[in-house]
């Protein structure tokens, strides 16, 4: 409760230097809820910034937990329909951490970023294990007429600057480079990927080879 109430201080007054009219009863009773999916989320986390002593750390001055909580928050109000509230909400999250996770993008329990300034995280089908740094992008392209959105599979990290668009299939356990260009490919499960579509480059390895790479992220 203690949290709770702290967290909705800050809230509050970072919405009231921007928007009126918001229904604070609105989003005070999703606060809770909030947090909650934020310690689910921790609970996997290898870092003991963010899960110690078999508790979420929660520092609303570290960018990362406030962005994730900002965008678990809007997306909480606009699947109970609070569209208002989730817009200011949203708008608020790009204004202090420059990352476009629009609330109706479904994104997975277990997400995490670090330097997460200008990520795009647009629609596509997200899996379980989302880890993403800074520049990142994910979204559409239209091809012949149609638009077509990515699948990523589950424990995908994407370094700094890499680009997902169109119809890629990202398969399970996959570490995507930095500067990384992939449009309309398929990438398979357990493997590193670097380059530019349409001449990307496959590094193979075996699952456990890609948990021990990422073991630094999620306590596998």
């Amino acid at each position: 409760m203690v949290l709770e109430n702290n967290v909705q201080k800050i809230l509050f007054r970072q919405l009231d230097n921007f928007w009126d009219g918001w229904n604070k009863e609105v989003i005070s009773i999703k606060i809770s809820q909030a947090l909650g999916e934020m310690q689910e989320n921790y609970l996997m986390s290898a870092s003991t910034r963010l899960y110690k002593d078999g508790d979420m750390v929660f520092n609303p001055m570290h960018t990362v937990t406030w962005a994730i909580f900002l965008y678990r928050l809007s997306r909480l109000l606009y699947l109970a329909r609070n569209i208002y509230e989730a817009d200011c909400v949203y708008y608020l999250n790009k204004i202090m951490n420059s990352v476009e996770w629009f609330y109706q993008v479904e994104l997975p329990e277990h997400f995490m970023a670090e330097h997460p300034l200008g990520s795009v995280l647009g629609k596509a089908q997200y899996s379980d294990y989302l880890f993403v740094y800074q520049g990142t992008t994910i979204g559409g392209n239209r091809k012949k007429g149609k638009l077509y959105y990515p699948k990523l599979g589950k424990n995908v990290v994407l370094y700094a600057n890499a680009t997902i668009l169109g119809e890629t299939t990202i398969g399970n356990n996959v570490i995507v480079s930095s500067n990384t260009y992939i449009i309309n490919e398929k990438v398979p499960d357990n493997c590193i990927v670097f380059g530019q579509s349409p001449n990307i480059v496959i590094k193979e390895k075996s699952e456990p080879e890609i948990l021990e790479m990422t073991k630094h992220i999620w306590r596998w």
